[in-house]
Order: C-alpha cells, then sequence, then structure tokens
C-alpha cells in the first residue's frame, strides 16, 4: 500500500487500517467537505467521508453518523 493513504480507493485495504489512520483521514475529509472550495470538490471530500465512516463502523464498531451533503 502507498504511504499516502488518502490515495487509496479499495474498500478492503482501506477496512486493514488502523483505526488512528482510519480516524486521520475521516478528519482530512470532513474539513476539506467544510472548507472545500467548488462543490464538486466538497462533494468529492463528503462522498470519501461517507464511506470510510461506513468502512470505520464495520471493521471498527465506530458507530457512522447520518450525513446529507448540503451545498452552501
Amino acid at each position: 500500500m502507498a504511504t499516502r493513504d488518502y490515495q487509496e480507493t479499495d474498500r478492503d485495504v482501506l477496512a486493514e487500517l488502523p483505526l488512528e489512520r482510519l480516524n486521520a483521514e475521516i478528519s482530512r475529509c470532513l474539513l476539506g467537505y467544510q472548507t472545500g472550495g467548488s462543490s464538486q470538490g466538497r462533494k468529492a471530500f463528503f462522498k470519501r467521508l461517507v464511506m470510510l465512516e461506513d468502512i470505520r463502523e464495520q471493521a471498527h464498531g465506530v458507530p457512522a453518523k447520518q450525513r446529507t451533503f448540503s451545498s452552501r
């Protein structure tokens, strides 16, 4: 796996990440969603955020938040 996990898209590979690394990637995506410039960029961060939270719930038992995308 690459040293920069945020480039990884394979759910199985992401599910093997330690909880700390997964939380860091979730935080990065949440920040990108909240502060990103274009709506397309924010939507990409949002989709990855939801996917990562789902993976974290399945792999580590941390409940995923119910989120909806809202454009500014």
